[in-house]
């Protein structure tokens, strides 16, 4: 009886410890219903805790069909306040561990864009290739073939150069 007692006070002391998923999920809802009622975020403090509760529930509950999609939105929050490392990072993450992914073709859209707005062509380029190669039919791919030769220029070197396309 003492044994039994024992093993039942060690079962309800780790459930007591264990991640709740619902009160994450609720936390992130909060979050996200916050963040997206401001017109400008003023504090990276605010977007720093939303960035944690995604990591967080990705790497509490990694078996769930959420876990990629927290890490991908992580991503895109990092790329929108210059956090590129962080964000290929992110969707490394994504790419490697979770290979069934059903928005892959995002995670490396969203890489190229995160290495070109950091101003790293060679490897936005690369990225994007493997994107249009690996999923053309994404709704993304057919613009993103068709900006790929200007990656880079500005847009005045972009406009020669679609100016001199349509001269030949």
């Amino acid at each position: 009886m003492k044994k039994t007692l024992i093993v039942l006070a060690g079962v309800l002391l780790l459930a007591g410890c264990a991640p709740n998923r619902e009160k994450q999920l609720k936390a992130i809802e909060e979050h996200e219903q916050a963040l997206s009622s401001l017109d400008i975020i003023s504090d990276d403090g605010d977007l720093d805790a939303m960035l944690s509760l995604y990591r967080t529930f990705a790497a509490d509950f990694p078996d769930d069909s959420l876990a990629p999609v927290y890490l991908q939105r992580a991503a895109d929050v990092s790329i929108s306040v210059g956090r590129q490392e962080q964000a290929v990072a992110l969707l490394d993450s994504v790419i490697d561990l979770y290979p069934g992914f059903e928005d892959l073709g995002g995670c490396w859209f969203l890489k190229g864009y995160a290495y070109e707005t950091a101003g790293q062509y060679d490897q936005a380029r690369e990225a994007y290739t493997y994107f249009v190669e690996n999923y053309p039919d994404h709704s993304l791919a057919n613009d993103t073939r068709k900006t790929l030769p200007y990656l880079g220029m500005s847009p005045e070197e972009m406009l020669e150069a679609i100016l001199r396309e349509n001269e030949q």
